[in-house]
C-alpha cells in the first residue's frame, strides 16, 4: 500500500515538473533575442519604395514642339506627312507661352496708329520691303479678354485701321460674354510663324505673307483676318490638322470652353457684321478663323 501511494507521488511530481518545463521555454522563445537562424526584420529606406510619389522638380521648361517648321521663312503651307507630333498643351495652362501683364483693374478697349517700338518690331518679321501699302494702313488695337481663369487679360491685334473700331466693338462683345481666349499676341512674338502661333494657343490678326503656292495676298496679310483659339477651333482639310493637338475638338458636338459654335457670343459678334467664318467651309474647315472681305 506505501509503495503504491509513493508511486503515485512520484508521477504527480513529475507531471508538474514537465508542466514547469514547458512555461519556462515557452517564456523564453517570446523573449529572449532570435538566434543566428532568424530573419531580421528591416523597414525598407524611401529609395527601395517603388510606389513612392516622384518628388515634382520645380521650374520645369514647357514642352514647346508643336510638329512643325519653326522656320520663319516657312510659308503657310501643308506639313510633310510625317510631321505628327503636337505641341503639349494644357487646356487650363498655368504658365502661357509668354507671361501676360497683370489683369487690368478697367477693362481697356482702344486703338492708335502702330507706335514706333511695334514699327521696329514688326519690320521684316510680319512687314517687308514688298508689303504694298504703308504703315498707315494699319492700326494698333488693346484689347481686354477673358482667359480659361476668368481673369481680365490686356491683348493686341494689329488689324487694317478702316476696320479697327468695329473690331473693338467685337472684342467687347465677346469679353462681356466672358467668354474664354487663351491669350491675344502679335505672331511676331512667334517668328511670325503660323505653326507656332497655332500650338500656344494664341489669337492673332495681321501677318503678311501669300496664299500658299500663290501670288495672292491672305486677308491676314491686310489685317482682315482673326485667328481665336487654334487649339479648340483647328483647322481641317483632307487630313491635316493644324495644330495637331485641336484633333479631339473637331467633334464639335462635344462643347467646351473655347470652342466657337454657330450661335455662340464670338460667332454673331462677327458674323452680324459681315464676317465670314472659316468653320462653314466645305473644305477646309478653319474654326479659328474670321476674315472680312469688304
Amino acid at each position: 500500500m506505501k509503495t503504491k501511494k509513493h508511486a503515485i507521488v512520484v508521477a504527480t511530481t513529475a507531471v508538474i515538473a514537465l508542466s514547469a518545463v514547458a512555461i519556462i521555454i515557452s517564456w523564453l522563445n517570446a523573449n529572449l533575442p532570435a538566434g543566428n537562424n532568424s530573419t531580421p526584420q528591416t523597414t525598407p529606406s524611401p529609395e527601395e519604395n517603388t510606389y513612392a510619389t516622384p518628388t515634382p522638380q520645380a521650374n520645369e521648361e514647357p514642352n514647346l514642339d508643336n510638329g512643325y517648321p519653326a522656320n520663319e521663312d516657312y510659308i503657310y503651307g501643308e506639313p510633310e506627312e510625317d510631321e505628327t507630333t503636337g505641341y503639349e498643351y494644357n487646356e487650363d495652362p498655368q504658365e502661357p507661352y509668354h507671361p501676360e501683364p497683370e489683369p487690368p483693374v478697367t477693362p481697356i478697349f482702344t486703338r492708335e496708329p502702330l507706335p514706333e517700338n511695334i514699327i521696329s518690331q514688326i519690320t521684316g518679321v510680319t512687314f517687308h520691303d514688298n508689303t504694298p501699302f504703308d504703315y498707315s494702313f494699319l492700326t494698333y488695337v488693346t484689347v481686354t479678354h477673358v482667359n480659361f481663369y476668368g481673369e481680365s487679360i490686356i491683348g493686341h491685334l494689329i488689324v487694317a485701321d478702316e476696320i479697327g473700331d468695329e473690331v473693338l466693338e467685337i472684342f467687347k462683345e465677346i469679353y462681356e460674354s466672358g467668354f474664354p481666349i487663351h491669350s491675344i499676341r502679335l505672331i511676331d512674338y512667334f517668328n511670325a510663324s503660323d505653326y507656332e502661333s497655332m500650338a500656344a494657343n494664341n489669337s492673332h490678326a495681321f501677318n503678311f505673307r501669300y496664299i500658299a503656292g500663290t501670288n495672292v495676298i491672305s486677308r491676314h496679310g491686310f489685317g482682315m483676318a482673326i485667328d481665336i483659339n487654334p487649339v479648340q477651333n483647328p483647322y481641317y482639310r483632307n487630313g491635316v490638322i493644324w495644330p495637331a493637338i485641336g484633333e479631339p475638338y473637331l467633334d464639335r458636338s462635344y462643347i467646351r470652353p473655347g470652342m466657337i459654335i454657330p450661335g455662340d457670343a464670338v460667332y454673331t459678334a462677327f458674323m452680324s457684321r459681315g464676317w465670314t467664318w472659316g468653320g462653314n467651309w466645305t473644305s477646309p474647315r478653319d474654326y479659328h478663323h474670321f476674315e472680312r472681305r469688304q
